[in-house]
């Protein structure tokens, strides 16, 4: 495992043990101040910012590797404070990770903690969260499909921001995820479906749906859009484009 050099005239090198921070780290901060990310964080089916994390250090959670990477804070999310000894490392506890507060919260957290996030950074995250309201004006009912044949709950962060952003759950289901059937869909059939999209590389929700029953959702009015999780499964600045192309691509299908 390799590690960065700390910067020189550096204040504070950050770790991350999450990718939500791990992203928010590649956005904001140089990286000669970023001690070390996840393996996720360089994980392109994951990672929006992969080409960015290719170029940095990975870290794992034990302590020897945080004393080795000379990390000087630890950005850890709620519940998860593993021991660290031997080093004196300043840890900073964020929210729960990808909510819609999460980013422009976590910005002040670090800001607050001395790392170099610029007020008007955080005034203008707050900004754009506002501005996804009304992306979709014609509110569609939305079925994001994950692997094996369940769809995404109303609790999901997906579903949140889709929701924030103007569409509508398909089911209105409490929790991340909703066991589903053929049969449900062809009597209540979804206006969008969106198909996790790994490049390539088919995934198991586009195989799920074979190409009858998509035949059969298509004559009933339902449109099917194929995107990436890496935008949704930590959502921050980096899902505005991917909402405005969601709902470029459901007004034009």
């Amino acid at each position: 495992m390799i590690f960065a050099p700390p910067m020189v005239g550096a204040k504070e090198r950050v770790a991350s043990l999450n990718l939500c921070s791990d992203l928010l780290l590649l956005q904001y901060l140089p990286h000669g101040q970023i001690a070390g990310l996840t393996r996720q964080a360089s994980d392109p089916t994951m990672s929006p910012l992969a080409d960015k994390a290719v170029l940095l250090p990975n870290l794992t959670t034990t302590p020897e590797h945080l004393v080795k990477a000379q990390a000087d804070i630890l950005l850890m999310t709620q519940g998860h404070a593993p021991r660290i000894i031997g080093k004196e490392i300043n840890k900073i506890t964020l929210g729960y990770p990808g909510t819609l507060q999460y980013w422009p919260d976590s910005l002040a957290l670090l800001r607050d903690a001395g790392l170099p996030i610029e007020a008007s950074e955080i005034a203008k995250a707050r900004g754009m969260i506002n501005k996804i309201a009304g992306i979709f004006t014609d509110k569609p009912r939305v079925l994001v499909l994950a692997p094996r044949w369940f769809g995404l709950g109303s609790d999901h962060l997906a579903m949140q921001w889709l929701t924030m952003a103007g569409a509508q759950p398909w089911r209105e289901i409490d929790g991340w995820s909703m066991k589903l059937n053929p049969e449900a869909l062809i009597m209540d059939p979804p206006d969008m479906i969106i198909l996790e999209s790994h490049g390539p590389h088919p995934s198991l929700a586009t195989k799920l749906l074979d190409e009858r029953l998509m035949r059969k959702l298509a004559q009933l009015g339902t449109k099917f859009v194929a995107s990436s999780p890496k935008y949704w499964t930590c959502p921050g600045p980096w899902s505005i484009p991917w909402l405005q192309q969601v709902q470029t691509l459901w007004a034009t299908q």
